[in-house]
């Protein structure tokens, strides 16, 4: 299963479920959903040309963590350490991150990572705002997990046939996006809600 998903609510847009070679196959299937006004959050699974251009011709803005083995050119270097290229035929500015994490023992890891997104202005979309908003992606995750520890408790599908568990997939992913939209209909209403 592939979805798209908001990061604030957690609420589904679209789903892919079934057989296919890889998650930027799948993910192409999604990019009907996307809008002009939407930036799509991605990780380094989903770095390859296709899926950038089929993106960016959505006209939706995206934000993807890039292999390491990608090396786009560098045209232009910004005043906040980013730089524009071209990958794709798409025009991209690129963030590189630097990853400190300090173990339990006090030792220190360093790492970085690079960030590809098509908000090409500098001044309206600083990276460091970029780099923070892309932790945002992780929300996917947590939608992931409510369904398969939350709703499922950790139990196994029931059916043993493709066809009976797309329709288990597709009853989790409908339940799920109901609890989401009664879950926000109260926050809207003003009513108490229970954590």
């Amino acid at each position: 299963m592939t979805a798209l998903a908001e990061t604030g609510t957690r609420a589904l847009l679209g789903a892919v479920v079934g057989p296919y070679r890889g998650e930027v196959e799948a993910a192409l299937q999604l990019v009907g959903h996307l809008r002009q006004d939407m930036l799509v959050l991605a990780d380094r699974g989903f770095d390859a040309n296709v899926f950038i251009r089929a993106v960016h011709a959505s006209r939706a803005a995206l934000l993807l963590r890039i292999r390491s083995s990608r090396r786009p050119a560098v045209l232009q270097i910004l005043a906040d350490g980013s730089f524009l290229s071209v990958i794709a035929g798409v025009p991209v500015r690129v963030i590189t991150a630097t990853v400190t994490v300090t173990c339990a023992d006090d030792s220190t890891h360093r790492g970085e990572y690079r960030l590809v997104t098509t908000l090409t202005d500098a001044r309206r979309h600083p990276a460091e705002d970029l780099l923070a908003l892309y932790h945002e992606r992780w929300e996917i995750e947590v939608a992931f997990l409510a369904i398969r520890h939350t709703m499922l408790k950790d139990r196994m599908l029931r059916s043993g046939d493709p066809q009976g568990l797309r329709q288990e997939m597709w009853a989790l992913l409908t339940i799920h996006q109901l609890l989401r939209m009664a879950m926000l209909g109260t926050k809207n209403t003003g009513l108490p809600t229970q954590g």
